[in-house]
This record gives C-alpha cells, sequence and structure tokens, in this order.
C-alpha cells in the first residue's frame, strides 16, 4: 500500500510518502491555492500509485482546531470529492523544532510515522 503524508500549509506543504515500509521524503510542493495543492497532490497520486492520504490537521495546544485547520479542511473536502481515501491526523508536535533545511518535509515525515505507529497497535 502506497500512503501520502501531506504537512499542509497555505505556501508549502510537506510531502512523505511510505511504500512498502519504506518512508521517502517528497520534494515540498509550493501552491499559492487550495485548488493548485489539489491539483498537484491529484498528480502525485496517479504518478506514484497512492491509496490513501494522511493529512495533519493543526490543534492547539488546548485541544481545539487552529486556524490552518479551515485550509487543511478544504484541501480534504476537495480530495474526498475525488474519491481519494484522507485520514485525518492530529500534527501536534510534528514540526521540528531543529534548524533543518526544509521542516515541512521532516514534519510529513513525523505525521507518517505516527500514522504507521497507529496502525500497529
Amino acid at each position: 500500500m502506497n500512503i501520502l503524508a501531506l504537512d499542509v500549509g497555505t505556501k508549502k506543504t510537506g510531502a512523505a510518502l511510505s511504500s512498502d515500509g519504506t518512508t521517502i521524503a517528497l520534494d515540498t510542493i509550493t501552491h499559492d491555492s487550495v485548488d493548485e495543492l489539489v491539483g498537484k497532490i491529484l498528480e502525485l497520486i496517479s504518478e506514484r500509485q497512492i491509496d490513501k492520504i494522511v493529512l495533519g490537521l493543526p490543534y492547539l495546544l488546548s485541544g481545539i482546531e487552529g486556524e490552518q485547520a479551515e485550509f487543511v479542511r478544504s484541501v480534504e473536502e476537495k480530495l474526498v470529492s475525488n474519491n481519494i481515501d484522507v485520514i485525518l491526523l492530529d500534527e501536534r508536535y510534528t514540526t521540528p523544532k531543529s534548524t533543518e533545511n526544509d521542516q515541512n518535509k521532516a514534519a510529513a515525515c513525523s505525521i507518517l510515522a505516527i500514522y504507521e505507529d497507529k496502525q500497529k497497535s
């Protein structure tokens, strides 16, 4: 099964792919709108034969959805309307606090790892 995890941002989205137990960070997706992002995700789904997408859903530490959640939910809605299997996952604590060049990729890898760990338990 090929699973694509996304750390969705309003301008940049981190992406990570799990295929047969191997995780790879993909190039960060740059976009200016929900529609542009969804178009690029649909291209990835076709190119990489994706079976499922895991979207990081931003919650505040208090447990309520943050402002960014509305953007993520718009992406989810458009993907689901294209018959894509989408899972939302609490993304708190997934953005690394390092100076790594691409924190978006690292966060997407974290989202994917959390999802896969939950599937094992």
